[in-house]
C-alpha cells in the first residue's frame, strides 16, 4: 500500500464530522469578531502565493482559531504538458506557510503550450491519462511530503470512447498514486444532469472509502437544443437535490469534513454561516445505510489520440469563431463548449476588474468589460495565478486610446499604472519600515556614503494628471489639472498614497538602484532646483519608504 494512503488512514487531518466554509476577504473581519463555531476554512492556494501583505496577516489571525484547508486550481494535473514546477514551488510555499489540515486539487487542466485558461477543463478517461495524472500526483505528493485529495469535476462535455467511467478512473488513480479524494457532491449532480446518468448509481460506484473531504455548492441552469443543463457556478445556496445526494453519501460512507463553497455573488457572512451550519445538522441527523456497489458503464467508441485532443480543445478555446472539435460524445456541443469559452473570458475580465478598480470606476462596467476583453484576446494569461495578470494593461490602454482617438480620458493609462502599483504594494513581501530614530544613529560625516534599503512595497508613479483626485469616487469635478507624482507605500494593512515632488521621486529612484544618499541627492537636485536633501530624507523615512540604512563598511 502507498505510504501516503497509510498516513491518511492512520492519522486523519480533520474530525470527520467537522464543517467549514470557503474563506473570503469580505468576511475576514467578521469571522475574527464573531468567532464562529465551525471547524475549518478553505483557501484557494493561488490567492495566497504573494510574498506578503494584508491577506496573509488576516489568514494568520484566523489560523489561530480554525484549521485551514488549501484548495488548488492551477496545477493542471490533467494536461498533456509537463507539470509546472514553478507553480508547484509556489504551492509548496503556501502549504509550508499555512500548515493546512488538507491539501486538494482538481482532476482537470488549465494550461497548454504556454497559454493559461482560467477554468477547470475536462480530460478523456483513458489509460494514458490515468498514468499521466497519477505520475503528476505522485510528484506533487513527493514535493509536499503529504497526501493530496483529488476533486471529481463538473463537466459539460464527455469525450468519445472514455475507456473508464469517472468513478473507475478515480478509484484506479487512488490505487496508483496513493492519493485521497475530495468528493464534490454538487459536481456529481451537475454532471449527472448534463450527461444523463443516475447520480446515486455514480455515488454507489464511487470509492467513498478514499474521500477525505466533501464539497457542497450551488449551480446555475442553462439551456441547449436538448433542454436544460447545469453549470457549476458556486453562485448561490446548495440545491435541495444536492442536499439529498449529500445525505445519501454520508448515510453510506459516514461523516466526512464538509465544506460549503460560495465563490460568486458572495453573500453576507451570516448567510454563508447558515449554509455551513445546515451541513452540520445534516451530519448530525444521518441514518446509516448498508453499502451498495453500483456500476457506471462507459460507452465504447473510438477515443481521440492522447497527444491530439488537448491541442484541438485549446485551439478552439483560443478562437471564439473556431468550430468545436469533434472530440465529444453526442450532445449540443456548441452550447456546451460555449460554457468553457465563457468561463475563461469571465475569469480574465473579472481578474482585470479586481486589478484596476479605479479604471473600472471611471469608465463603467460595459466600457471596461469591452476593453478587458480586447486586452485578453491580445494578451492572454500565461499563468493560472490571475493575481499576476494585467501588468501590460496600462500600456494596452495607452495604445488603445491612441489608436481610437479617444481624447476624453487621456489620464486612464496613468490611473491604470497607479492601480497596478497599489496591487503590487498590497502583495509585496512584509517588512518593518525604519523610523527617523534610525537616522539619528547614522554618522553625519558618512551619511552621504550610506545606502538606503527600500521597503518592498514602494513604487512611484509619475503623471501629467491629478491622480489622487481621479481616484476619489466622491470628486464631482477637477478644477486643478496639475501633474502629480505619487509615492505608493504599504506601511500597514492598506496601500498609502502620497503626492511627492519630482526631486523626491528622482531621489527614490536612485536609492532603489543602489546609489549612495549623496548620489541620490544629486539626482534629486538635477530635476528640482530647490531640492532639500535633509527634509526629503526625513519625510520619506517618516512615510515608511525605507527598511534600513547601510554604510559602505557594512556592505
Amino acid at each position: 500500500m502507498n505510504a501516503f494512503a497509510e498516513i491518511r488512514r492512520s492519522k486523519p487531518a480533520l474530525a470527520e464530522n467537522c464543517v467549514g466554509a470557503g474563506l473570503k476577504p469580505a468576511h475576514y473581519a467578521e469571522i475574527l469578531a464573531a468567532r464562529p463555531d465551525i471547524g475549518f476554512f478553505e483557501i484557494h492556494a493561488e490567492n495566497y502565493v504573494n510574498a506578503g501583505g494584508p491577506n496573509h496577516r488576516w489568514l494568520a489571525a484566523i489560523r489561530e482559531r480554525h484549521e485551514i484547508s488549501v484548495h488548488g486550481v492551477g496545477l493542471s494535473l490533467g494536461s498533456t504538458e509537463k507539470l509546472d514546477r514553478d507553480h508547484l514551488a509556489r504551492l509548496k510555499k503556501v502549504v509550508a506557510r499555512t500548515e493546512p489540515a488538507l491539501v486538494s486539487e482538481h482532476l482537470a487542466w488549465c494550461d497548454f503550450s504556454g497559454r493559461a485558461f482560467p477554468d477547470l477543463l475536462p480530460l478523456p478517461y483513458d489509460e494514458a491519462a490515468l498514468r499521466r495524472v497519477a505520475g503528476k500526483i505522485d510528484s506533487v505528493q513527493q514535493a509536499l511530503g503529504r497526501e493530496i485529495l483529488i476533486e471529481n469535476p463538473a463537466t459539460y462535455l464527455r469525450f468519445r470512447g472514455d475507456a473508464l467511467s469517472e468513478p473507475q478512473f478515480l478509484r484506479e488513480l487512488c490505487e496508483i498514486a496513493g492519493c485521497g479524494l475530495l468528493l464534490d457532491v454538487n459536481n456529481v449532480h451537475v454532471s449527472a444532469i448534463n450527461h444523463g446518468f443516475d447520480a446515486e448509481d455514480y455515488l454507489d460506484a464511487f470509492p467513498l472509502e478514499r474521500v477525505g473531504e466533501i464539497h457542497l455548492a450551488g449551480h446555475a441552469e442553462s439551456r441547449d437544443a436538448h433542454g436544460a443543463f447545469l453549470i457549476d457556478d458556486h453562485g448561490g445556496p446548495v440545491a435541495d437535490e444536492v442536499w439529498a445526494l449529500y445525505r445519501h453519501v454520508i448515510a453510506r460512507a459516514g461523516p466526512r469534513p464538509t465544506l460549503i463553497e460560495w465563490d460568486n455573488n458572495i453573500p453576507d457572512w451570516p448567510v454563508l454561516l447558515g449554509e455551513t451550519l445546515k451541513a452540520r445538522r445534516t451530519l448530525d441527523a444521518r441514518s446509516p445505510l448498508p453499502r451498495h456497489e453500483g456500476r457506471i458503464e462507459p460507452k465504447s467508441e473510438a477515443a481521440p489520440a492522447s497527444d491530439v485532443w488537448q491541442a484541438a480543445f485549446a485551439t478552439a478555446l483560443r478562437d471564439p469563431e473556431a468550430p468545436v472539435p469533434a472530440l465529444f460524445a453526442p450532445c449540443d456541443a456548441e452550447a456546451r463548449f460555449a460554457v468553457y469559452r465563457n468561463n475563461s473570458a469571465v475569469a480574465e475580465i473579472g481578474a482585470l476588474k479586481e486589478q484596476f478598480p479605479t479604471v473600472l470606476q471611471l469608465v463603467g462596467e460595459d466600457a471596461f468589460s469591452g476593453l478587458a476583453r480586447a486586452f485578453a484576446r491580445k494578451n492572454p494569461p500565461h499563468s493560472p495565478i490571475l493575481g499576476d495578470y494585467g501588468e501590460d494593461f496600462p500600456d494596452f490602454v495607452a495604445d488603445f486610446l491612441s489608436e481610437h482617438g479617444a481624447k476624453e480620458t487621456p489620464y486612464l493609462p496613468d490611473v491604470a499604472r497607479l492601480d497596478w502599483a497599489c496591487l503590487r504594494a498590497l502583495r509585496a513581501e512584509d517588512a518593518e519600515p525604519c523610523d527617523v530614530a534610525r537616522l539619528a544613529t547614522l554618522d553625519p560625516a558618512r551619511i552621504g556614503a550610506t545606502r538606503a534599503r527600500m521597503h518592498p512595497a514602494v513604487a512611484v508613479v509619475a503623471s501629467n494628471w491629478p491622480l489622487l483626485v481621479l481616484r476619489d469616487p466622491e470628486a464631482r469635478a477637477i478644477d486643478d489639472w496639475r501633474a502629480e507624482t505619487i509615492l505608493v507605500l504599504r506601511p500597514q494593512a492598506e496601500a498609502r498614497l502620497i503626492a511627492i515632488s519630482p526631486g523626491a521621486a528622482a531621489f527614490l529612484d536612485a536609492c532603489a538602484k543602489g546609489a549612495t544618499l549623496a548620489k541620490a541627492s544629486e539626482a534629486g537636485a538635477r530635476v528640482e532646483v530647490h531640492f532639500d536633501f535633509g527634509a526629503t530624507l526625513v519625510a520619506l523615512t517618516q512615510a515608511g519608504a525605507f527598511v534600513d540604512f547601510i554604510s559602505d563598511t557594512q556592505i
